[in-house]
């Protein structure tokens, strides 16, 4: 299993709309592959710091951070899926 962290500011900023949908996108193609978690402001804040973040949006594969501060192409996002283990169709 891969783990897909997805962070957004609340209220979401159109970038973090955009790698929000992305990634469920995404997700839904790989339903027993992939685990999407979507951390959303003050409830995320412990995780952002854990992280050591600078900005929304954000994407950490198993506990690496592969995209900060953009809306990634979905290229981008599966590539970093990739390098994070998922078998890609």
């Amino acid at each position: 299993m891969v783990q897909l962290d997805i962070f957004s500011g609340d209220p979401p900023c159109p970038g973090c709309v955009a790698i929000i949908d992305l990634a469920k996108r995404v997700a839904a193609r790989y339903p027993d592959e992939l685990i999407l978690t979507i951390l959303a402001g003050a409830e995320a804040m412990t995780k952002f710091e854990e992280y050591r973040l600078f900005c929304v949006p954000a994407a950490v594969v198993n506990g690496t951070i592969r995209i900060e501060g953009m809306c990634p192409s979905e290229a981008t996002l599966n590539n970093a899926l990739r390098e994070g283990g998922l078998c890609l169709r």
